[in-house]
C-alpha cells in the first residue's frame, strides 16, 4: 500500500482521503507523517489552500476513508454531524469464524492501563453504550467478510465487540487473533455518507483486494458492498 494518502473526493468545504494503514490521522508524539499534514501537502502541491480541520479520526492501524474540513464553517458543521451521528460510516472487516449478522449492542469500557476496550455486563463508571450492525457478505477459509455500520464511535469498538463474540479480526493480535500472516487488524473504512450544507455526499473506496486476507474473497462481494445502501 502507498505510504501517502489518496484523495478520493474534494470540494471547497471538505476533502475525503484514503488513509494508509500505519499512518496516524493527525500529528502525534512519534513525529511520523500524519494524514492531515500529508493531505495539506498534496493540496499545496495542487496550488490549493492547504488549511484543514480534523473532525474525526481513524486508528493508526486502520486504513480507509477519513474526511477533513477545509474551512471553519465546514469544520463546525461536520463536527456537529459526527457528534450527532449524522455521518454514516461503514467498514469492511475480515474476522475469524462466521460472525452473526444483526445489531450488536454492548457496554464498552476502555482500560487506559492496557489501552484496550472490554465488554462489561453491568453499568460502571466510564462504560459507554456501543452499537453497530453487521452484514456478512461471504464466508471462506474459516473467515468472514463483513460490512459493518458504526452507530457509535467508541475506542476500539469494532475490534472489541467482534472479539467478545469469538470473531477477532484477522491480524488483530491485541484482541485474540493468532493469524501468522497479517500484522494489523483487517479493518477498512470504505464508505462515508453525510449531508453538508444541503449537499448529499457519499464516498466509497476499497482496500487492496489483492492483499491477504482481502484476497480470500471474490471481488464481486466488494462491489456489492459499495453499491448497498
Amino acid at each position: 500500500m502507498s505510504n501517502f494518502p489518496k484523495i478520493i473526493y474534494k470540494d471547497r468545504n471538505v476533502i475525503v482521503i484514503n488513509k494508509p494503514v500505519g499512518m496516524p490521522s493527525q500529528s502525534d508524539p512519534t513525529g511520523d507523517t500524519d494524514a492531515m499534514s500529508a493531505t495539506s501537502e498534496l493540496l499545496s502541491g495542487m496550488g490549493e489552500i492547504p488549511s484543514l480541520w480534523l473532525v474525526h479520526r481513524l486508528d493508526r492501524t486502520v486504513g480507509g476513508l477519513i474526511a477533513f474540513a477545509r474551512n471553519k464553517k465546514a469544520a463546525a458543521e461536520l463536527s456537529k454531524l459526527v457528534a450527532d451521528s449524522g455521518m454514516n460510516k461503514k467498514y469492511l472487516a475480515v474476522c475469524h469464524g462466521e460472525a452473526k449478522c444483526g445489531e450488536y449492542v454492548d457496554l464498552l469500557f476502555k482500560d487506559s492501563a492496557t489501552n484496550k476496550a472490554y465488554i462489561v455486563k453491568t453499568a460502571r463508571r466510564g462504560a459507554k453504550e456501543a452499537r453497530l450492525s453487521v452484514e456478512r457478505l461471504d464466508t471462506s477459509d474459516g473467515k468472514s467478510l463483513l460490512s459493518i455500520e458504526l452507530y457509535t464511535g467508541r475506542f476500539h469498538q469494532i475490534r472489541a465487540q467482534l472479539s467478545a463474540r469469538g470473531n477477532s479480526l484477522v491480524g488483530d493480535k491485541k484482541y485474540g487473533s493468532r493469524d501468522e500472516v497479517r500484522r494489523t487488524p483487517s479493518l477498512f473504512a470504505y464508505k462515508l455518507s453525510f449531508l453538508l450544507f444541503g449537499k448529499k455526499i457519499t464516498v466509497c473506496d476499497l482496500p487492496n483486494t489483492e492483499e491477504y486476507p482481502w484476497n480470500v474473497f471474490s471481488k464481486e462481494q466488494y462491489i456489492k458492498a459499495t453499491k448497498s445502501e
